[in-house]
C-alpha cells in the first residue's frame, strides 16, 4: 500500500475518519474491489504512523457500514457492492437497480385474493369488503435474497391479475398488456426499522437485523389507487438514489 494522501493531525475531523474516508474513496474509485483484502491494522499503523486502535476504529466503520466485512484470522475485505434503488425513476423492481450489471430474479410466494386490512382499505380508498388481491415475492440479485415484497391491488380493477404468470416479469407490465391501464404517479414512504422473524427468513438475515420498509401507493391516470406495495430491503445491502428536480423548483430556496 502506498500513501498517496496524508492525514492532517490538525484538521478538526478525527483521524480515524479521514482514514476511513481515504479507503471508501478507493473503494468506490475501484483500487479496491470486491472481495479484495483491505490493508490491516498494522500496515495502516506503519504507512500512516498512526495508533493500532486509530486504524481498527476506521476498518470497523466500513464493517458497519457494509462496505466490507471481516474474516476471522485473514484480514477485512471489500463486500460486493451495495443494490441501489431509485425511490423516484421507475415503478420496475428491475430498472431500480442501478449500474451493476446483476441479474434481478423473483422467487413467487403466494397470490390470493382477501378482504383488505383496514390500512391497505384505507390506502386503496376501498371498503373493507371490497376484495383484493394480495401478490407476495422475494426480489433477488444473484440469487441472494434483496427485498420481500407485497402488493395488493384492487380485484374491481384488475380481474383475474391472480392467473396470469408474472413471477418473472414486471407486474405493471402484466397490467398494462391485459388490462391497458396506463399509471398516473405514485407516492412513496420510507422507514427503517428492525425486521420480524418471516422476514428474516425469506431474506436469509436475521431476526431484527435492520431493513428498510418503502411502501409505496400507484394511482392511475384518473387517480383512482391501482396498487399499495410494501417491500422490505435488507439494510445490509440496499442504498438509495434520489435526483431532485431543480428545474421545477425556481424561485424556491434550497439550504
Amino acid at each position: 500500500m502506498t500513501n498517496n494522501n496524508e492525514l492532517d493531525k490538525t484538521n478538526v475531523i478525527p483521524i480515524y475518519h479521514q482514514l476511513y474516508s481515504m479507503l471508501l474513496d478507493r473503494i468506490e474509485d475501484g483500487h479496491y474491489k470486491s472481495h479484495d483484502r483491505l490493508p490491516s491494522e498494522n500496515e495502516l499503523c506503519t504507512v500512516y504512523h498512526i495508533s493500532r486502535s486509530t486504524a481498527q476504529k476506521a476498518l470497523q466503520i466500513l464493517v458497519d457500514q457494509g462496505v466490507a466485512y471481516r474474516t476471522q484470522g485473514k484480514g477485512t475485505y471489500v463486500a460486493d457492492k451495495m443494490v441501489t434503488y431509485s425511490i423516484t425513476a421507475s415503478l420496475s423492481y428491475s430498472a431500480e437497480i442501478i449500474g451493476l450489471h446483476k441479474n434481478p430474479l423473483s422467487r413467487f410466494i403466494s397470490a390470493k385474493e382477501m378482504n383488505p386490512p383496514a390500512r391497505v382499505a384505507r390506502k386503496l380508498g376501498l371498503k373493507k369488503n371490497h376484495p383484493v388481491y394480495s401478490i407476495q415475492r422475494v426480489r433477488l440479485v444473484d440469487n441472494t435474497p434483496m427485498a420481500l415484497q407485497t402488493s395488493y391491488l384492487p380485484k374491481q380493477l384488475v380481474p383475474g391479475l391472480i392467473d396470469y404468470e408474472f413471477s418473472e416479469g414486471s407486474l405493471f407490465k402484466t397490467i398494462k398488456k391485459n388490462y391497458g391501464y396506463d399509471i398516473g404517479e405514485a407516492t412513496e414512504t420510507l422507514k427503517a426499522v428492525r425486521c420480524d422473524a418471516y422476514e428474516a427468513k425469506m431474506l436469509r438475515i436475521k431476526e431484527g437485523d435492520p431493513v428498510f420498509v418503502l411502501e409505496r401507493c400507484t394511482q392511475l391516470e384518473n387517480g383512482e389507487a391501482i396498487e399499495f406495495v410494501r417491500t422490505v430491503l435488507r439494510g445490509d445491502k440496499s442504498k438509495f438514489f434520489i435526483q431532485l428536480d431543480v428545474k421545477n423548483n425556481k424561485g424556491k430556496h434550497i439550504d
